[in-house]
């Protein structure tokens, strides 16, 4: 039974996502429930839960309901995501060239990023970056450099659904702290880590953008801490920098082509 009322709750939302899709501009609670057949009752909660998540758009005084900036994401994300692969891969190869330490690409997944591309460093010593790879966003320079990009309302509800849980002992756990932390670390639009996601081990992070409000991933340059030198941070933040502006040139590049 619970199955099939979840079932039918999905429904209702993506026959309210597709209704406003056909319309064209906003729409009434009233019409909205009307025209699909839903009880107003049950419409309430729809409604309430998709604006939270800015999927749709409360407009006032009138009280209707239009397609939210969460929505039009989802129709770049999907084509940015499958471009955003092979841009980023041809920077990480770059980077690592430049600065001789590991890169990566982690992509944005609402509480958590996803190591989906790495390129490892020759040295004896390294960090090791395979792929589909989960990390929370509070304890590695990649989340954080996220977590700095979003809007504050973005960043509430992130506080809202995420744990921030203890993965060492330099891990920010509480909102406060990380957002102390966020602001302390982050350097024109570079962040760091250290030792806050795994013990021994620096991060430098840029967040990277679609055509939408929330960034799409981050890129990463990762090295072990023995190894970090004033110049080498240098070089890394450089070459983030310069890795960050030829990514976010082809993908606006792709963009505009159409």
């Amino acid at each position: 039974m619970s199955s099939d009322s979840s079932i039918k709750s999905a429904d209702r939302v993506l026959d309210v996502l597709e209704f406003l899709s056909r319309r064209g501009n906003s729409a009434s609670h009233s019409e909205i429930a009307y025209s699909l057949n839903i009880p107003k009752s049950s419409l309430t909660g729809i409604l309430k839960n998709l604006a939270d998540r800015n999927y749709l758009k409360k407009i006032s005084p009138d009280n209707t309901y239009s397609l939210g900036p969460a929505f039009f994401e989802l129709l770049h994300l999907g084509k940015n995501s499958s471009n955003i692969l092979n841009i980023a891969q041809l920077q990480l190869n770059w980077m690592t060239e430049k600065t001789k330490e590991a890169s990566a690409f982690y992509l944005f997944k609402d509480t958590y990023v996803e190591r989906v591309l790495g390129v490892e460093a020759s040295y004896p010593l390294n960090y090791r970056v395979n792929s589909k790879v989960k990390f929370p966003l509070h304890s590695t320079a990649a989340g954080k450099a996220i977590l700095n990009a979003l809007s504050e309302e973005q960043l509430q509800l992130f506080f809202k659904q995420a744990k921030l849980d203890l993965v060492t002992n330099k891990t920010a756990i509480n909102e406060l702290d990380l957002r102390k932390r966020i602001k302390k670390d982050s350097n024109d639009g570079i962040m760091t880590s250290r030792s806050e996601n795994t013990p021994g081990v620096a991060a430098f992070a840029v967040p990277v953008f679609g055509l939408g409000t929330k960034p799409l991933g981050a890129l990463s340059i990762v090295v072990p801490e023995v190894r970090l030198t004033k110049e080498l941070e240098k070089n890394c933040r450089a070459s983030l920098a310069l890795a960050l502006e030829k990514v976010q040139h082809e993908l606006l590049k792709g963009v505009s082509a159409e």
